[in-house]
């Protein structure tokens, strides 16, 4: 890997640090259907479902020559491979294998074997010790399904993700960026200083771009190509970065000015994030300065990179506000559980409910993620994008039985109804469950139709 030196937007960054402590989105004044008929879960992309388990990104980078090439980082835990004794220790291999489709076509890929030795048993469920890795493309500009299978050669089990990437054509004028690459500020602020201008990165992929407590580490870099020729009076570039939530809310942003270094200046860009709400958010990195002339008979193109990224529910978070966090879990709890939540008294006694209450439905206690915990998150992250009107989506009835049940298997809505309001209809065939909502003001405040909702505990 070359070395690069990298520029640090810390001073700037240290302006966007934001203790954020919560966010409500804008009230929608009608609610949108949830979807279509529900089918179940499939895998989320870039993350594999079963065992070994890994996540993976793909990213445009330049290559050694400068020109384009399609990067597939991938990250797993040591946990998910079969370690087998040998004379010095133990031993796994794995192979990653990734396939770049056009409709049903294989257009390229290739395989690659990777060998781990360890010395001691500790050493093979360490963790915090993942393994981070790359291969690298050259594939032609157009639109790809890119599958990724890795497979651990000792257990003999293989695992898949496939997701959609499209490769773009040539830039549109002399300067352009690379994909931006999310991960974890790995160093602390004394250490770091030393390291960027020794030139060395301090940015720990996350290929997964899902952030929990680690998101106050959030950076993200990437590089400016330049192919204009040296000594042009523009050396610097000025950059305006930004996080928007899924209603194009502004929660953080900032702006930095990296001094060109050559054909290719790398910059690091840490934005210090406080607790966010559970969902989806984007980072959007734009070229302010200096703005080139389109070539002739073409549009200026916007010099512009973006990349979404998950919130999960974070323990900084609940912490923040414990009360509202176990009302949330009111929607699930037990009886048994609702009178022990009646009892809580300080924060301290709210926090240990809240972890012991997750813990307990854990399905795989032995892995990091908690998988019941985050399907529900990602329910009232929903909940209040799509059902907030007034007051925050969780609260409202839609809120609640979309958190409680998920998406229904079909949605019926009649907006013209000359015997009633509105009403919206859903059903859950699997469950054998249907619930009416209506629209009794007009503004889109939908309220459970209990007389003839199906009666539920």
């Amino acid at each position: 890997m070359r070395a690069a030196s990298w520029c640090s937007a810390s001073r700037l960054a240290r302006a966007a640090a934001l203790a954020l402590i919560a966010w409500a989105p804008q009230a929608l004044g009608q609610y949108p259907n949830p979807g279509p008929a529900s089918q179940p879960e499939g895998p989320v992309p870039g993350i594999s479902a079963v065992r070994p388990r890994f996540s993976t990104d793909a990213t445009i980078q330049p290559g050694v020559s400068g020109a384009p090439e399609v990067r597939i980082d991938y990250r797993l835990a040591r946990t998910e491979l079969l370690f087998e004794r040998t004379p010095t220790g133990y031993a796994a291999s794995y192979e990653i294998r990734v396939s770049f489709y056009q409709k049903k076509k294989l257009m390229a890929g290739d395989a690659t074997t990777r060998d781990l030795r360890v010395t001691h048993y500790a050493e093979t469920i360490q963790r915090g010790q993942d393994i981070l890795d790359h291969v690298s493309f050259r594939v032609p500009a157009g639109k790809y399904r890119i599958k990724v299978d890795l497979t651990d050669l000792k257990a003999e089990r293989t695992s898949s993700t496939e997701f959609e990437f499209e490769v773009p054509a040539a830039p549109a004028g002399p300067i352009w960026f690379t994909d931006l690459s999310l991960g974890i500020f790995a160093m602390d602020s004394t250490s770091s200083a030393a390291a960027l201008a020794a030139g060395t990165p301090v940015l720990e992929p996350n290929p997964s771009r899902r952030y929990g407590d680690n998101l106050s580490h959030f950076a993200f870099t990437a590089e400016v190509v330049d192919s204009r020729p040296a000594g042009v009076p523009d050396s610097t570039y000025r950059l305006h970065y930004q996080i928007l939530s899924d209603l194009q809310s502004t929660i953080a942003s900032g702006d930095t000015a990296v001094t060109r270094r050559g054909g290719r200046t790398p910059f690091l860009i840490h934005m210090i994030l406080g607790p966010l709400e559970p969902g989806s958010y984007r980072v959007v990195m734009d070229l302010v300065s200096p703005v080139t002339a389109p070539q002739r008979g073409k549009k200026a193109v916007p010099i512009r990179r973006e990349k979404s990224f998950v919130v999960e529910q974070t323990l900084a978070a609940v912490a923040m506000d414990p009360r509202s966090h176990l009302e949330i879990l009111r929607y699930i709890a037990t009886d048994d559980e609702l009178k022990d939540m009646d009892r809580l008294k300080t924060p301290e006694e709210k926090l240990t409910f809240w972890q012991s209450f997750w813990r307990a439905r854990d399905p795989s206690p032995d892995t990091p993620q908690n998988e019941a915990q985050e399907e529900f998150y990602k329910r009232v992250a929903y909940a209040n994008q799509h059902f907030t009107a007034g007051t925050q989506g969780w609260k409202t009835d839609m809120g609640r039985i979309y958190i409680k049940y998920g998406q229904p298997d079909e949605v019926v809505r009649n907006p013209f109804r000359f015997e009633g309001p509105p009403e919206e209809i859903w059903y859950y065939y699997r469950a054998r469950i249907t619930f009416f909502f209506v629209d009794r003001d007009g503004f889109g405040r939908y309220e459970l139709d209990e007389t003839r909702s199906s009666k539920t505990q």
